[in-house]
């Protein structure tokens, strides 16, 4: 074919392939983020605020597709941080949509967002679990899709070999075995201890201003730190309402607009959708 070997087309169409292979991936990637922002600048104009986001999703952004888990660290830090410095005195909009991830860094973006000197909100359309319901706690209000979620903040404590539990949990079976417990069993439940009063701590800080009850704002913090829930358990909106915290359900249909340009690595999923 066109003066070329059997040989020389095989390896012509093997660079094709793997050329499609590295480029096409990215551009899909790009062109979403294109959309994405976009739809972020016409949110701005609608709503006078300067709309920051911290989307944690499975997606296909390696060269043949692979899924990269996400979750809050350090360098998400360092730019919702950026966000919020350039924001100056323009309300912030947070778009969040995390399992959680690190402590430190979640617990900088919502110092940050808390000491914001204008209006805060952060949207909730899917779930903001862990770290990223620490983040909420700090926002002036928090819109979360009626069937979204939060979750409990309850230090996590242990190491790859021991496996990581709730500090709550620790210290419950350190009191039962006493000085039975075996010395790294001890050692997890003092750092434990020392784990959950800066949690508590740091929640408290967050919920400062939000409860005019005191003695309410302990109950809300026992709730959320202190290991009455597992970890991964869900607080609905409505869950949140009744807590006391500053939820509304209102979540415009722009969020839900802008969470379809986050380009999934497969679904099991299929609908039609109206014309």
């Amino acid at each position: 074919m066109f003066g070329l070997s059997t040989t020389d087309f095989l390896i012509v169409l093997g660079v094709i392939i793997l050329l499609y292979l590295l480029i096409y991936p990215q551009w899909q990637v790009s062109a979403a983020r294109r959309r994405r922002f976009s739809k972020i600048r016409e949110m701005e104009r609608k709503w006078g605020t300067k709309i920051l986001t911290m989307i944690h999703r499975k997606e296909a952004i390696s060269m043949f597709g692979i899924p990269v888990y996400q979750f809050i660290d350090v360098e998400d830090a360092q730019e919702v941080l950026r966000g919020i410095r350039e924001a100056k005195d323009k309300p912030i909009d947070l778009i969040i949509h995390t399992p959680g991830g690190q402590l430190h860094a979640s617990m900088q973006i919502a110092r940050a967002l808390k000491n914001h000197n204008v209006r805060t909100r952060v949207f909730v359309p899917h779930y903001s679990m862990s770290g990223g319901t620490i983040i909420a706690l700090a926002a002036t209000e928090i819109i979360m899709d009626k069937d979204a979620s939060l979750g409990p903040v309850d230090p996590q404590v242990g190491d790859i070999l021991r496996g990581v539990f709730p500090a709550p949990s620790w210290l419950h079976v350190a009191s039962k075995k006493g000085l039975k417990a075996a010395d790294t069993t001890l050692m997890m439940s003092d750092i434990s201890e020392k784990a959950l009063k800066f949690t508590k701590g740091m929640v408290n800080e967050l919920l400062e201003g939000k409860f005019d009850d005191r003695e309410k704002q302990e109950q809300v913090v026992e709730k959320l730190t202190g290991g009455e829930m597992i970890h991964s358990e869900m607080i609905s909106a409505a869950d949140a309402q009744a807590l006391g915290l500053p939820v509304s359900t209102q979540l415009p249909p722009e969020i839900h607009e802008f969470m379809k340009y986050y380009r999934s690595v497969s679904s099991n999923v299929e609908y039609l959708t109206k014309e």
